[in-house]
């Protein structure tokens, strides 16, 4: 089997990496990037082998401690796929896992297929039979990735689009929106960590957000606090939960998805930034409002995911140095508070 090796590991890093929580794990949306090499691949690594092989030099590196397996989304792996996966990876190592899109979309495009623009297949009005289906999320999802990673599989995550919602539409409100999710996830299989992530800001407002927390409280769910334009910010999410009844710093595990930043969409931010091996766009108050989220999770004893997209500052591998560095220091004040100046 081909080999790719690893770019050098700054001494630094390493012992950044020595400092930083067991209970923090870091890593990258995907990991097959050629604009890594010389960045987390070696320079002359071969492209073509980086998808299939280059996870093993990836995961090499000791502040990326899980990776976001993206083509879960838009397939299913089968239980070798995963093995093969786990296999090129330390044991410590943990997956987070993207569940397959037709979970999480009510409707089917014109091809019949859950790939593609959601407002074109909601003009297609085809009904999803897999939309929050439980038993095929179980058999088709959760059982080839618990199986096939075994131990390094991490959560589960079920990623929802922008929904529209309406009376003459499959989910007319979020009310309807959480009650399906409510059913769905206290279907699922006991054992393995799962998370949601949504993309409709009402359901962070008012009696939404506290059937939000009540549903997160009952069945085990964690949020999947994203980090993109459209939403609140991941410290308000968190806020708004926190008030509503359910705290994400008192939770066994913490998710967060830094996935973009600055305003800009997918593709604007692809344009601007890809090969991604630069720091193009750094943004400080996302890297520490991250940072206090997972300090406070790591203080209460739980575990903290962070998953980096290219998309949020220019290059994931670059960011992970940095963030891990803020949550230090966030963490090191949690334990060691400044004083607070007395008001004259």
């Amino acid at each position: 089997m081909e080999v790719v090796a690893p770019a050098p590991i700054d001494a630094a890093q390493t012992a950044l990496a020595a400092n930083l929580s067991t209970r923090v794990r870091l890593g990258t949306s995907s990991w097959s990037f050629p604009g890594w090499r010389g960045l987390v691949y070696a320079p002359k690594a071969p492209v073509a082998s980086l998808a299939s092989v280059g996870l093993a030099a990836y995961a090499h590196h000791p502040l990326h401690r899980t990776v976001g397996l993206d083509r879960s989304f838009y397939e299913t792996p089968s239980e070798h796929t995963y093995a093969d996966l786990a296999a090129l990876v330390p044991g410590d190592f943990r997956f987070m896992v993207k569940a397959h899109q037709a979970c999480t979309r009510p409707n089917l495009q014109a091809d019949g297929t859950t790939r593609g623009d959601v407002a074109a297949a909601r003009e297609h009005g085809a009904a999803n039979a897999r939309f929050l289906d439980a038993a095929w999320a179980t058999d088709h999802v959760i059982a080839p990735a618990v199986n096939g990673l075994g131990t390094r599989c991490g959560p589960i995550l079920f990623q929802f689009p922008t929904l529209t919602l309406g009376a003459r539409e499959s989910i007319t409100d979020a009310r309807h929106l959480l009650d399906r999710l409510h059913a769905f996830a206290s279907a699922l299989p006991r054992g393995p960590r799962y998370a949601v992530e949504v993309r409709n800001e009402a359901l962070f407002r008012g009696d939404a957000c506290a059937q939000f927390a009540a549903l997160l409280r009952d069945t085990g769910l964690v949020p999947g606090l994203g980090l993109i334009p459209t939403m609140p910010s991941a410290a308000v999410q968190a806020r708004r939960l926190r008030e509503a009844g359910w705290d994400p710093s008192r939770a066994p595990c913490l998710l967060v998805r830094w996935l973009l930043g600055h305003h800009l969409g997918y593709q604007e931010a692809k344009d601007r930034f890809e090969p991604f091996d630069t720091l193009a766009a750094p943004d400080a108050s996302g890297r520490a409002e991250i940072a206090a989220l997972v300090a406070a999770c790591t203080a209460a004893g739980g575990e903290s995911f962070v998953v980096i997209n290219n998309k949020a500052e220019g290059s994931a591998p670059r960011s992970i140095p940095l963030l891990a560095e803020s949550i230090r220091a966030a963490h090191a004040n949690i334990l060691e508070p400044q004083p607070t100046p007395i008001q004259s």
